[in-house]
């Protein structure tokens, strides 16, 4: 009996480390942006060599904390991706590989990009380079 009691009282203390959290209320400037029409974004990601990088992950970096984060992509065999982006915005990006995301240090990093897009716009071309030898660099 007292062992029962004492499984109860530790679950009970336990508890209130998983309770739900009410998650904070968006600012207005982002439930503005959220009602404008999404700006679509298709591209490609290529290595080094200048061949397509299939089934990696592809997701848009939001440079203002007002557009908020999207869902993500993952390339097709010929390396292509569409994003449906919260717009006006600028964006990078980010590739996810082998459940990792990375940001190099080089400047052709994606991350670094600066892309600019405007609701209902469309942008295409937008080519990612994978620099998979500096991620296999890192730990």
């Amino acid at each position: 009996m007292i062992f029962a009691q004492r499984r109860w009282t530790a679950l009970l203390c336990a508890l209130p480390a998983f309770a739900c959290v009410t998650p904070p209320r968006p600012a207005p400037e982002t439930v503005a942006l959220a009602a404008n029409a999404r700006a679509i974004v298709e591209g490609r990601v290529t290595d080094r060599e200048g061949h397509p990088v299939a089934a990696i992950g592809v997701q848009g970096l939001p440079r203002g904390k007002e557009a908020g984060w999207s869902a993500a992509a993952v390339t097709d065999s010929e390396g292509r991706f569409r994003l449906s982006l919260v717009a006006p915005a600028e964006y990078g990006f980010l590739l996810s590989w082998r459940g990792r995301t990375v940001i190099t240090p080089e400047d052709a990093d994606p991350a670094r990009l600066r892309i600019a897009v405007l609701p209902g716009q469309r942008r295409e071309g937008i080519e990612l380079l994978f620099l998979r030898d500096a991620w296999e660099k890192l730990p």
